[in-house]
C-alpha cells in the first residue's frame, strides 16, 4: 500500500498525458447531445470518487448528476428514462457485476455511457460507450490508493472538457501538488502515534471536501479496524455532535474555498466541547484552532483534493 501510495504522482501525470485527446474530443462531442442528466454508478472506494465528481460535474456544467442505486437496475429491474442522459461507470476493475449491468440496462435505456477503469480488458469496456483509462499499473493493495485518485483525475478532466461558461478548471499542476503532500509523511507519521489505539472517530468534510471524509473513514475501517463516522460538516451539527465528550477524536478536512468559514465554525464548537481535534487544512488560522494539524500547500480548492488524499493515505498506513 505504501509503494502504491508513491506511485500515485507518476500515475496521475500519465493518466492525464494518455487520456488528455480522449477526453477533450469525448467533451466535444458530448456538448452537442444536449445532455439534462449525469448518473454517476460505483461502489466502495470508487463510489467515494463518484460523490466528488458529482460536486465537481454539478459545480462545473450546471448539469444535475445522481449517484445511481444499482438495485433499482438489479433486483427491481426499472427501465429508466436516459435517452438525454450520461452514465458514467467507476470500477477500478471493471469487473463489479452490478456495475456492469447497471450499464449495460442504461445503454438499452437509451443513456451515452462512459467506463472509467484500470483495466483496459474487463468486461466494462465491452459494455460502454466510451473508457477512460487509469494509467496506474496494476493496483496489487486490497485498499485503493492510485486508482482512486486516478479517478479523481479523470473527474476533474472531465468536467474540464464538459465545464461552461468560466467554470475552468487548471487540472494540470495536480500531480506536483500529490507529490508535495508527499513531503508531509515524516510530520504524518510523528504525528500519528497519538492515534495508535483510537477505537473510535468521527471525520468530517463538506462540498468538495466531503468525499474526502468518506475515504478516509473508509481507509481507517478497513485498514485500521477503527470504527469512523463520516458526515458533513453541515449535517453533523444538528445531532451527532451530540456524542462529541472530552478528547472525543474528530477529524476535519478544511480546504481553502467557500466552505472554510463554516468548517472554523464547527472547529470553535468542538473546542467548547474539549475534542480531540485534527485537521488537514492549508489555512493557518484553522489550524492554531485544532489540537493537531496538517499543514497542506494553500491553493485553490479545484487543485487540492487529491494533494489532501495523498496525506490522509499516509495517515491511515
Amino acid at each position: 500500500m505504501l509503494q502504491e501510495i508513491a506511485e500515485q504522482p507518476a500515475a496521475l501525470q500519465k493518466t492525464i498525458t494518455e487520456e488528455r485527446v480522449k477526453i477533450a474530443q469525448l467533451g466535444a462531442s458530448l456538448r452537442e447531445r444536449d445532455l439534462d442528466l449525469i448518473v454517476l454508478v460505483a461502489r466502495g472506494s470508487s463510489d467515494n470518487a463518484a460523490l466528488f465528481g458529482r460536486y465537481l460535474l454539478e459545480i462545473t456544467t450546471g448539469i444535475p448528476v445522481s449517484l445511481s442505486a444499482p438495485s433499482v437496475h438489479t433486483l427491481y429491474q426499472a427501465k429508466l428514462n436516459l435517452k438525454r442522459a450520461l452514465v458514467v461507470g467507476v470500477s477500478q476493475s471493471g469487473e463489479g457485476e452490478d456495475i456492469n449491468r447497471v450499464m449495460e440496462n442504461a445503454r438499452e435505456c437509451g443513456a451515452f455511457t462512459i467506463g472509467i477503469t484500470n483495466e483496459p480488458a474487463s468486461s466494462m469496456v465491452r459494455l460502454v460507450d466510451e473508457t477512460l483509462l487509469m494509467h496506474g499499473g496494476r493496483e496489487r493493495s486490497v485498499a485503493a490508493t492510485k486508482t482512486f485518485t486516478g479517478q479523481m483525475i479523470l473527474f476533474y478532466m472531465l468536467s474540464a472538457a464538459l465545464a461552461k461558461g468560466s467554470r475552468t478548471i487548471d487540472f494540470e499542476a495536480v500531480p506536483d501538488f500529490a507529490a508535495r503532500a508527499l513531503e508531509q509523511k515524516p510530520a504524518i507519521l510523528e504525528l500519528v502515534q497519538r492515534y495508535v489505539f483510537m477505537e473510535n472517530c468521527v471525520v468530517v468534510g463538506r462540498g468538495l471536501a466531503y468525499a474526502n471524509a468518506y475515504e478516509f473513514a473508509l481507509k481507517l475501517m478497513e485498514t485500521c479496524y477503527v470504527v469512523a463516522e463520516r458526515f458533513s460538516s453541515a449535517d453533523f451539527l444538528h445531532g451527532p455532535v451530540a456524542m462529541i465528550e472530552r478528547h472525543f477524536p474528530v477529524i476535519l478536512f478544511a480546504p481553502p474555498g467557500v466552505m472554510l468559514s463554516s468548517t472554523k465554525d464547527l472547529i470553535a464548537r468542538l473546542s467548547e466541547l474539549r475534542a480531540d481535534t485534527m485537521t488537514i487544512t492549508g489555512d493557518i488560522e484553522a489550524a492554531a484552532m485544532c489540537t493537531r494539524s496538517i499543514i497542506m500547500p494553500r491553493e485553490s480548492t479545484w487543485k487540492t483534493d487529491i494533494a489532501v488524499k495523498q496525506g490522509l493515505f499516509t495517515l491511515t498506513r
